[in-house]
């Protein structure tokens, strides 16, 4: 092979790149037309066909149980005994009533949907093809057409992003309000009046999502809202204006479940855990650990650009703090000792992923010709386009993990379905799962009101299994087992005297 076949082909590459996006984006309204529908439906194959439409982290569980009370009218209900056996990780269980501790801002999208009658499934995967074309849109007004256009197509390959869209976490829904609103912000006329009090509308209604998220990732957007061009007072005041009407609804959450406007219902669950003992090694250690994500759910070199940049890039491509927002999230985090439990990627940094993709498509795509180029930036467009071809192998050694995951968490489901179990308790006792387990207090998982033919509960133990603690009455008691060694569980009849 000739020495000069490598850079001849990334050369030849670059140019059906830039062309490519030229043309994408000169045929826009086909593309969006076609496009948007075929996005949504891979989304949602992967949500069936790979995570079986399972909510794989308790967060998700407790975002459908929240919604499913939003949609019937209710905020909590009544707690059912014996209350220790039920209990569940992120759900607070008071002595007459039982509630979810997460933000409401998700639940009430996902309550919205259920209430007219759209499947909860569909609701991200439709919000992640909608945030390919704000990434699009965002990229047009920031910098141009085909920056936006090669942004998407950065998102849209990362696992991190499809796995995220096709589950039922709370960031696809906070990132689409956060783009939404940064899309705004980037127009070229913001003295409307209506510009900043949809800004206010769409980031309070994320900081309802996502407290720390959206406060962290607000900033950001409103600032580059008030650079030049606008009254700066005014403009700020109908921000405030725009998201007064989301204040009003935490202050009454609050008070509902709290007792007080000011006191937030995830307080319990995670002061404890900033400035928790030893922070700055844990916080290293996190940090390390979600920049791993980062290079196994999204093209490698990505990170490596971006970083690159970050100090490299010229000024024509900085757009204030939103290319730092990755940094503002990754550095506020370093504080609050917690990895994030079940993930797909580091998805505490989810919401932030699009404008880092952003500010690397803007400089990796930033010169009409690949001669043009510095060597360092041809060496980032190369290494950039080996990380995106081999995405199709990440995504499939992903997709086998995970499924494989999700088959054993389903496990005293799939059990209890396939014995045809009626009026019965089944108690999981310890963790389930070889490939990564989860706790018992993870899968106990109940209807709202816990009004089902099959309850699941925890163990209380061997010695217990015959007390009050073991039993509900009316229903037949059995045990499920996960054997570790044989990697399956077991399910048997709880037999008393």
């Amino acid at each position: 092979m000739s020495p000069h076949s490598g850079p001849v082909a990334f050369e030849r590459l670059y140019t059906w790149c830039l062309r490519g996006a030229d043309y994408v984006h000169a045929h826009r309204l086909a593309v969006c037309l076609i496009g948007a529908p075929l996005a949504t439906l891979i989304l949602v194959a992967i949500n069936q066909l790979v995570l079986l439409d399972f909510p794989n982290s308790g967060d998700e569980y407790v975002y459908l149980y929240q919604a499913r009370m939003m949609a019937s009218g209710h905020l909590w209900h009544a707690t059912v005994t014996p209350a220790g056996m039920f209990a569940f990780n992120y759900i607070v269980q008071e002595p007459l009533r039982t509630f979810g501790s997460f933000p409401p801002g998700w639940p009430l999208a996902l309550a919205a949907a259920v209430a007219l009658h759209v499947p909860a499934w569909l609701v991200n995967p439709v919000l992640g093809a909608l945030t390919l074309g704000l990434v699009w849109v965002l990229g047009s007004r920031l910098y141009t057409p085909r920056v936006g256009v090669l942004a998407a197509v950065l998102v849209a390959v990362s696992p991190f992003f499809a796995f995220n869209a096709a589950s039922y976490f709370s960031h696809t829904f906070c990132g689409a309000l956060l783009l939404g609103a940064a899309c705004l912000a980037a127009r070229e006329d913001r003295t409307p009046w209506w510009v900043p009090v949809s800004i206010g509308l769409l980031v309070g209604w994320a900081v309802l999502a996502r407290y720390l998220t959206g406060v962290v990732c607000t900033v950001p957007i409103v600032l580059w809202l008030l650079r030049p061009g606008v009254d700066r007072a005014r403009t700020l005041a109908l921000v405030g204006l725009g998201g007064l009407p989301w204040i009003a609804v935490l202050f009454a959450y609050n008070a509902a479940l709290s007792g007080s406007p000011w006191r937030l219902t995830t307080r319990p669950i995670t002061v404890s855990r900033w400035f928790a003992d030893g922070v700055l090694l844990r916080g290293a250690d996190i940090l390390s650990t979600h920049l791993l994500r980062h290079l196994l759910w999204t093209p490698p070199a990505l990170i490596l650009a971006y970083l690159v940049y970050l100090r490299a890039a010229p000024r024509v491509t900085r757009r204030g703090l939103l290319e730092w927002m990755l940094v503002l999230m990754a550095g506020v985090l370093y504080f609050y000792v917690e990895r994030g439990g079940n993930q797909y990627g580091p998805r505490f940094h989810y919401e932030a992923f699009p404008f880092a993709a952003l500010f690397v498509a803007a400089n990796v795509f930033r010169e009409p010709q690949f001669t043009e180029k510095r060597p360092r930036d041809q060496w980032l467009f190369a290494l950039l386009a080996l990380s995106v071809m081999v995405m199709p192998l990440w995504f499939w050694k992903h997709a086998a993990v995970e499924r494989r995951v999700i088959r054993e968490r389903m496990d005293p489901y799939t059990m209890a379905a396939a014995a045809g179990l009626r009026d019965a308790l089944v108690l999981i006792d310890g963790r389930v799962g070889t490939a990564r387990s989860m706790a018992a207090s993870d899968l106990t998982r109940n209807p709202v009101g816990h009004r089902a033919s099959v309850l699941y509960g925890l163990d209380p133990g061997k010695d217990k299994h015959c007390g009050p603690t073991a039993r509900v009455p009316g229903r037949t008691t059995y045990l499920y087992t996960w054997d570790w060694l044989a990697a399956r569980g077991s399910l048997r009849l709880l037999v008393c005297p």
